[in-house]
């Protein structure tokens, strides 16, 4: 999704009787998910950190990373989208800048599941060179 496709969704929900709580709730759907990928990477952080000692140490090594770096980003979408609800419900701001800011939020959430990925990867990794 773009800027130029988001823009026009939101252009069009919000054109819509109470489209403003159609727009929040996507919004919420999407904290959800950031929150529920920034649980699952500080879970498998502790599991990796736990197990540590009984695993190759760069493959636990690039499991941190790519679990810290996940959280980051995890956390930068729930930031963003947060204050992008409140400023839709105050309809503060054009929408081109919301627009904007959901991509970004969603480019965070995607680099957010893939570095939980990687680490998933590096674990698995270990456990085979183990």
């Amino acid at each position: 999704m773009d800027k130029q496709e988001t823009q026009n969704w939101l252009t069009t929900v919000m054109q819509q009787p109470h489209g403003n709580i159609t727009v929040v709730q996507t919004l919420r759907n999407a904290i959800m998910s950031a929150s529920v990928l920034a649980s699952a990477a500080l879970v498998a952080l502790m599991g990796v950190l736990a197990t540590s000692a009984s695993y190759n140490f760069w493959s636990v090594t690039v499991a941190v990373i790519c679990l810290l770096t996940s959280g980051f980003f995890s956390m930068n979408a729930i930031w963003r989208l947060s204050a992008l609800s409140f400023r839709i419900q105050q309809k503060d701001g054009s929408i081109g800048n919301s627009a904007q800011n959901v991509v970004s939020a969603l480019h965070a959430l995607r680099a957010a599941a893939v570095f939980l990925f990687l680490s998933l990867c590096a674990a698995a990794v270990g456990v085979l060179l183990r």
